[in-house]
């Protein structure tokens, strides 16, 4: 069962207990194995004690309509046309939930990883309807910056709860040997946007340079990077709760509908072909 374990006296409750007097909807930002699960956890916690009630929006449970036996996970990793699958779904379902919401008391939170093209479209200027509840004062983005050590205490955490997972969703973690190839590919990203220097081999990471990139990516919205050096511990799974908030997620009908124009439009090697730019704002 879910527990606080926030210090009220912290920098990050703090942080968060603000978000929910100033903001409708607040996105935590960031690669796997950062803690958005736990904060997400936790602010929904909080939520719900400050008499607000929370819809969470959450990479691994949007995806999983998308994922058809044509486009299973390969090694933990998403089809690239699963992502955009996702990604074409998150604006219109954004601006639904928004139109049924009460004012003042619903709240919405999420968990936006944008490496690989996951949810970037939250990122990206469009002229629609969800570009104006984006840049609304009351959308903030939250970038959770672990230390160089805790990012590492992370990585064993994660071992350890993949090889006995508390809750099914922990069987969709990514592995740490896909947290560190992924860190290696938001290097790259840094050195193409000249935010770093070429590596010689792996680069260790890095709290700037992992800042960096990420502000960078939410440039059009309003984003402030939360440092994290504190250890959290959990006394159960991330992904449990008191009572389970509502989530965003497509429908069959609409994931299906979604894929079909997809694949009507573009190869499977084609979508893996596009992939790479995936930073592009």
């Amino acid at each position: 069962m879910s527990q606080m374990i926030l210090a009220p006296g912290g920098a990050i409750y703090h942080c968060l207990a603000q978000l929910i007097k100033d903001a409708d909807h607040v996105f935590f930002a960031g690669l796997p194995g950062v803690g958005k699960s736990l904060l997400l956890q936790q602010m929904t916690l909080m939520a719900r004690a400050a008499g607000r009630r929370a819809t969470l929006l959450q990479w691994d449970v949007a995806r999983q309509p998308f994922e058809t036996p044509r486009y299973p996970l390969a090694k933990g990793a998403t089809h690239p046309l699963v992502i955009r699958a996702t990604g074409a779904w998150l604006r219109d379902a954004l601006v639904e939930w928004a139109a049924q919401a009460r004012t003042g008391s619903d709240m919405l939170i999420g968990e936006v990883p944008l490496n690989g093209g996951r949810f970037m479209e939250i990122a990206r200027p469009a002229d629609d309807e969800a570009e104006a509840l984006l840049r609304d004062s009351r959308t903030r983005f939250v970038i959770p910056v672990p230390s160089v050590d805790l990012r590492a205490l992370i990585e064993s955490r994660r071992e350890r709860s993949i090889a006995a997972p508390r809750h099914a969703n922990e069987a969709h973690d990514a592995p740490p040997d896909l947290l560190r190839a992924l860190w290696q590919e938001v290097y790259q990203v840094a050195v193409a946007l000249r935010l770093a220097r070429t590596a010689a081999c792996e680069a260790p990471y890095s709290p700037q340079v992992y800042a960096a990139v990420y502000r960078h990516l939410l440039r059009h919205r309003q984003a402030l990077v939360l440092p994290i050096d504190e250890a959290l511990q959990p006394s159960g799974s991330v992904y449990e709760h008191v009572v389970q908030p509502p989530v965003l997620q497509a429908s069959a009908a609409q994931a299906e509908a979604i894929l079909a124009r997809l694949e009507a439009a573009m190869t499977p090697e084609q979508a893996i072909a596009g992939a790479d730019r995936w930073y592009e704002v």
